[in-house]
């Protein structure tokens, strides 16, 4: 005989969380595109699937069990599912803003790991708003203490495409260089966060998930609010990368010139 649902995990609707009734659970996923919820036996694997839930995955390929491309994926490597599934499950929910972009600019970030929550908040004086979003997810990612499962929630298509199509890890092969729409090789933007971005995901297991802004999700809302209000503060830091960009050497004359590449 099958066991009644008494809790209800809503990973993805107006209001992400743990309910006890169906129509408590109902109320959050109805009119919600892509709502994400399931029904549970027992609080525990309630909460385990609200923190990221362990999904069937196919086999990965001989590129994606590389050490260095665990930032695209959400799959295991062989032999260390089990270490894997000792692994806490934490959902991060990261937003930025920017006026003018650049301009000032900030970022704002949900932490969420069963019934606790954490959230953190920066701004600048001078940044641009693809910049506050990567740097949204870095510190989410910096936020944890030890190797998590971590699902990152983002309405930034160009985190969420930069990383799920494996155009960092490509650019990072290439020393930070991309090809453009005529072929030819340019510098990637932004190369000091995806950095930095790749070295987090190395130590823990992430998939990024894209969210639609600004449709009434609770966790998305609320790092939209962080962010604008981080931006407008009056304690801005200093995006020193952005502010005063490293120098480079020109190739063709050998003589040292500032990289001005300017993001819109």
């Amino acid at each position: 005989m099958a066991q009644k649902k008494k809790f209800y995990a809503v990973r993805c609707g107006h209001k992400p969380g743990v309910y006890r009734t169906w129509e408590e659970c109902k109320t959050q996923v109805d009119g919600y595109s892509n709502a994400d919820y399931k029904g549970f036996s027992t609080l525990k694997d309630a909460e385990d699937y609200l923190g990221g839930g362990v999904r069937k995955l196919k086999p990965p390929s001989a590129e994606q069990v590389s050490g260095r491309n665990r930032a695209a994926t959400s799959m295991a490597l062989p032999g260390v599912g089990q270490q894997r599934a000792s692994l806490k499950r934490v959902v991060i929910y990261t937003d930025g803003a920017c006026t003018g972009n650049p301009g000032p600019g900030g970022y704002g970030v949900v932490l969420i790991h069963g019934e606790q929550r954490k959230e953190l908040f920066a701004g600048f004086r001078l940044t641009t708003n693809n910049r506050m979003e990567i740097l949204g997810c870095i510190a989410g990612l910096k936020g944890l203490k030890e190797p998590c499962e971590v699902t990152i929630y983002s309405d930034s298509r160009y985190v969420v495409n930069t990383m799920t199509k494996s155009w960092a890890l490509r650019w990072r092969k290439h020393d930070w260089k991309r090809k453009d729409g005529n072929g030819e090789w340019k510098d990637a933007l932004n190369s000091d966060l995806w950095a930095q971005m790749l070295d987090l995901c190395d130590r823990h297991w992430v998939s990024f998930k894209w969210v639609r802004g600004h449709s009434g999700n609770e966790g998305n809302e609320r790092c939209d609010q962080l962010a604008r209000a981080a931006a407008a503060s009056g304690r801005l830091g200093i995006d020193a990368a952005y502010e005063n960009p490293p120098q480079k050497r020109d190739s063709v004359f050998g003589t040292m010139t500032w990289l001005q590449s300017i993001e819109r």
